[in-house]
């Protein structure tokens, strides 16, 4: 996957968008989603419903999460750590496209870490 949303259209924290913005931004991005949605059905541990906005992947925010993801096709390609924190990303996104309610899961994970 080398496309990849441009920072000035898309904010680094995707959570600060409203449900309008997002909602826009998987209409407009629609090649890339169908791309990402294909290959997460292979990689997550449960498979995102159609409307999961793995258009997400292109964006500034997880251009790294991607990045590592490279070249793997199916689950059991991918190294432990990098498994759970797609299924992670996966849980923590599922309503982005449905509600804004929850969305401190990521900071609430790192301020636990931290």
């Amino acid at each position: 996957m080398s496309m990849s949303v441009d920072a000035p259209a898309f904010p680094a924290d995707p959570r600060s968008l409203t449900l309008a913005e997002r909602v826009r931004f998987y209409d407009r991005l629609q090649a890339v989603q169908r791309s990402w949605l294909a290959r997460l059905q292979l990689l997550c541990e449960i498979p995102p419903a159609k409307d999961f906005p793995a258009f997400l992947l292109t964006t500034t925010a997880f251009r790294e999460l991607a990045q590592r993801l490279g070249n793997f096709h199916l689950r059991r390609e991918l190294p432990t750590g990098l498994a759970d924190e797609l299924d992670h990303f996966a849980s923590a996104y599922c309503d982005y496209l449905r509600t804004c309610a929850g969305e401190d899961t990521f900071q609430a994970i790192a301020r636990r870490a931290g």
